[in-house]
């Protein structure tokens, strides 16, 4: 935020819609160069998202959440891409826009940790 002079990180998960995992079975044709001649006719069922499906954002968006949420995170009521965090005096907002991530907040060195853990 420019008026409390925080810095303002912008992370890029690269990857991040094949991270999503599946909750309904959904199948797709052998792939091109994998199809087993012996069983053409047979199908994949993913268990992990694929960039092009059309559930694959939200299946990310769910998974970041969840794990935003269990280390404390709140999501904005006006607007759920925005999550905050309050830690004693310090506050922390994070912004999710499909695969991108804006983050600040006021302690530098949580913030720091922050941006360590997201990246694990």
């Amino acid at each position: 935020m420019v008026l409390r002079d925080w810095k303002i990180n912008q992370l890029d998960i690269h990857n991040a819609l094949l991270n999503g995992f599946c909750d309904e079975k959904v199948y797709m044709k052998q792939p091109l160069g994998f199809i087993d001649s012996a069983i053409l006719f047979h199908v994949c069922q993913l268990h992990k998202s694929l960039y092009g499906l059309k559930h694959a954002p939200q299946e990310w968006y769910t998974c970041l959440s969840d794990f935003l949420l269990s280390i404390g995170f709140h999501t904005f009521k006006a607007d759920t891409s925005l999550f905050i965090l309050s830690v004693g005096a310090d506050i922390f907002y994070l912004l999710v826009y499909i695969d991108d991530i804006l983050l600040t907040g006021s302690n530098p060195m949580m913030l720091h940790c922050l941006i360590q853990l997201l990246s694990l």
